[in-house]
């Protein structure tokens, strides 16, 4: 430290001593160009006065273009003496008063040439003009002098600051080069010893890199997902145990082999090869899922519903190095959730037939006093009539069983419904338990709706959720359902919107985003936790949404359930029954 110190000192000194000598010989060298203007300056004057004198004795006006063109000339280099002599005043004075005398020599000369030419050759003008001449030649003289003074001064000083730094050099060069030496070999001794730390340290760092991959392979083959990784290729690269056993291939067996030869998928309704998920990540360049119903065939044959995402591997620079896809085995959590479902739809069932018993029981006694009294009744009219009212209680006892047939009596494809219908006979089923309840049912149901979809799945999402607005709103409480039809929109097509509101307490903090859980429940050990869950299955598989809030009507400040349905649904025979498999997406 204390040798660069040194050297930075004494770097510092010939950069000051040289920038004094260069600085000495620049006045120097200004002290010639002023003495060089000066010289010129002398030179026109005289010039002048001699073309003058030419005139004087020859009376030829050529003579006199001398005079003429150094008259051009002289002003402006007065002026460039002026500012290059600015920095001494005494010099400066000087100066203009050559100014000033040559300036009343001109006037004295213009004056004889433009008014009295004869009076060139008098003896006493020219006498008059001589002296005027002489007193601007006394006063460059001085200049001249001076300047010179100044010029030897600089010399000397220049000379002496070149000596000066010619010892500076002569004698801190010797020590510049000794400390620059030590210095040296204090950095290369320090360098050696970076090198010795730095070896031991990459050493240490290859330790733990080998360290961390045993650990990172054995983390790798130790977790239950499937993991494969693939270079940017999309060959395989790597497989743990549980993609091994899921693909049917082994781990030497799939190195270097294409993605699309081990990781074999299918869509399970169509059975159409689904995109390579290399081929995926490389065109979004971001992770990505499968598409849902996804099966995986190992090489065995077996198949496989799987669940996955698959990464871009990234390296420093952020290019994709490779692809790493994690997937498991979902076979057995979909029979889990098919099995929910099946449970929940006869739950529904159970619901329902408490109050269908009630709807049916009651015309059953007024068909039974009916027949009873048309037994022992004589008038004809009389009996027509008891068999009229008969007829009429038959009836709904039929529209009512129909009703509950239909909820489970699906066409093998979507068919068009009337969704005002619909909700009448889902209504029909209600009505004894809304009575019972003493709640207050507002319809709004101003017009038909026509839409595609399987009546039976619909009729399953509205008892839900009215029957869930009869249990918030409590006895005494309101309903509100509306029903319109809406035009397409920008990122959506033409379809109908229920709403649902009800009196309740509406839905809690912190409970929205857990509604479409499953099992997840607001009524105790009374909910199952799964109605709504299959709901948002079932209008999502028909292609519409389903958002549940907190209404802002002042009559009906519970919960709103709104929900869309396209007129042309998405659902198909196919899709539909995977929908009862699989639950909401």
């Amino acid at each position: 430290m204390g040798s660069v110190l040194t050297m930075t000192v004494l770097a510092a000194c010939l950069v000051w001593q040289v920038t004094v000598a260069q600085t000495a010989r620049r006045w120097l060298s200004h002290s010639d160009r002023v003495t060089t203007s000066l010289d010129l300056l002398q030179k026109l004057i005289d010039d002048q006065e001699t073309s003058l004198r030419g005139y004087q004795l020859t009376g030829d006006p050529q003579m006199l273009d001398p005079f003429k063109a150094a008259n051009n000339r002289i002003e402006p280099l007065f002026g460039s003496l002026h500012q290059a002599i600015a920095d001494n005043p005494k010099q400066s004075a000087g100066l203009t008063l050559m100014q000033e005398r040559y300036e009343r020599w001109l006037a004295f000369a213009q004056k004889m040439l433009t008014e009295n030419p004869a009076g060139l050759r008098d003896p006493q003008l020219n006498e008059q003009g001589k002296i005027l001449m002489d007193q601007v030649r006394a006063a460059a003289f001085e200049l001249q002098s001076r300047e010179a003074a100044l010029r030897r001064q600089r010399y000397d000083d220049a000379q002496r600051e070149e000596r000066r730094t010619l010892r500076f050099i002569s004698l801190g060069g010797p020590l510049a080069g000794l400390l620059l030496g030590l210095f040296m070999v204090m950095r290369l001794r320090a360098v050696s010893r970076a090198y010795s730390r730095s070896a031991a340290e990459l050493e240490h760092r290859a330790q733990e890199l080998h360290t961390g991959r045993e650990w990172l392979q054995t983390t790798l083959e130790s977790i239950g997902d499937a993991v494969i990784a693939c270079d940017s290729e999309g060959n395989v690269d790597f497989l743990n145990a549980v993609a091994q056993k899921l693909t049917g291939w082994t781990a030497t067996e799939a190195k270097g082999k294409p993605l699309t030869t081990v990781f074999h998928i299918v869509n399970e309704e169509t059975r159409a090869v689904c995109e390579n998920p290399v081929d995926k990540v490389r065109r979004l360049n971001t992770v990505v899922g499968l598409a849902n119903h996804t099966v995986l065939i190992s090489k065995d044959g077996r198949e496989y519903v799987i669940d996955d995402s698959a990464s871009p591997i990234r390296g420093d620079d952020d290019r994709m190095l490779g692809v790493v896809l994690v997937f498991r085995d979902v076979t057995e959590l979909r029979r889990t959730e098919a099995a929910l479902l099946a449970n929940e739809k006869l739950a529904i069932a159970g619901r329902l037939a408490a109050s269908i018993a009630h709807e049916i029981h009651n015309p059953l006694d007024s068909i039974a006093n009916l027949l009873y009294l048309i037994k022992d009744e004589k008038n004809s009219a009389k009996s027509a009539e008891y068999l009229g009212f008969a007829q009429q209680e038959l009836d709904r006892v039929m529209q009512i069983s129909r009703t509950m047939l239909s909820l489970y009596r699906e066409p093998s494809s979507p068919a068009e419904l009337d969704l005002r219908e619909l909700l009448e006979s889902v209504l029909l089923l209600l009505d004894r338990r809304l009575a019972e309840q003493h709640i207050v049912l507002v319809r709004d149901f101003p017009e038909r709706v026509i839409i595609q979809g399987f009546p039976g799945e619909l009729r399953q999402v509205l008892t839900n959720v009215i029957v869930n607005a009869a249990e918030a709103s409590g006895a005494h409480g309101r309903i509100a359902i509306r029903l319109e039809s809406v035009p397409p929109e920008e990122f959506r097509g033409a379809g109908a919107v229920i709403e649902v509101r009800d009196s309740g307490a509406g839905i809690e903090e912190g409970a929205a985003a857990s509604l479409f859980q499953p099992f997840f429940t607001t009524k105790g050990e009374r909910g199952t936790g799964l109605g709504l869950w299959v709901s948002l299955g079932i209008v999502q598989k028909h292609g519409g949404t389903m958002r549940i809030m907190n209404s802002t009507a002042p009559d009906y400040p519970g919960a709103l359930v709104r929900i869309f349905l396209p007129t042309r649904t998405m659902a198909t025979s196919m899709r539909r029954n995977k929908a009862l498999k699989a639950g909401p997406e």
